[in-house]
């Protein structure tokens, strides 16, 4: 908890890379609690945006899904990442279980501040979906710069190099190295849980690849 909130300080004074290190070790010392750690993969997500890595926190946003099912802010986020880099289509996914969770959410018994704050979240999560899905139709390329993190300016070799390290970082076979696995979930949990993480890092992979092959060819001006 400690490690989380000094985080959420270190991300409050833009100290973004000492916010991604304390949230790494929270995840580290504290892997019992699965909402927990979704709260804190989403928080060292928003970080990592922060800094430009959103392949990086395009992958965390989808750790923090899969172990916290109703969790809005990861969802959103993640949709928000996708749109960043022009995958409309993902983001419009997204942005659908997103108004799904919101609804169930919304129509719980009981009024609290909460609920209208859901439905407000709700109208905005409509608009947001509008939006995608026009885009989508646009078949706009993607920004394969943003994805491989790199500037337009730079060299063949610079992008060689992040394809690399986000290639290495983000294969489908390592992603669920990144959990720790808890003793007290049922193996059913697990399987799915793998199976999900593994459909989601294997989508970004692919990215990453296209990424590559486009800005690798010195035809792509």
């Amino acid at each position: 908890l400690m490690n989380n909130a000094a985080g959420n300080e270190s991300f409050q004074a833009r100290r973004y890379s000492e916010a991604v290190e304390q949230y790494s070790a929270a995840l580290a010392y504290n892997s019992d609690s699965r909402p927990f750690s979704a709260v804190c993969f989403c928080n060292r997500a928003a970080a990592y945006q922060a800094l430009g890595q959103l392949t990086d926190a395009i992958a965390d946003c989808s750790l923090a899904m899969v172990l916290d099912a109703n969790y809005p802010k990861a969802i959103s986020r993640r949709a928000t990442l996708y749109e960043m880099i022009r995958d409309y289509g993902q983001s419009a996914n997204d942005l659908r279980k997103l108004i799904s969770l919101l609804q169930k959410q919304a129509n719980k018994p009981g009024v609290s501040p909460k609920v209208f704050n859901k439905h407000s979240d709700l109208k905005q999560a409509r608009a947001r979906l509008l939006s995608a899905e026009d885009e989508a139709r646009k078949d706009t390329p993607l920004n394969f710069y943003l994805i491989l993190g790199v500037e337009p300016s730079c060299s063949p070799a610079d992008v060689k190099k992040a394809y690399r390290k986000a290639a290495l970082r983000h294969h489908p076979d390592k992603a669920t190295q990144l959990l720790v696995r808890n003793e007290n979930a049922d193996d059913g949990f697990w399987r799915d849980v793998a199976k999900e993480v593994y459909a989601d890092a294997d989508h970004l992979f692919k990215t990453i690849g296209e990424a590559y092959n486009i800005l690798s060819d010195p035809d792509k001006d």
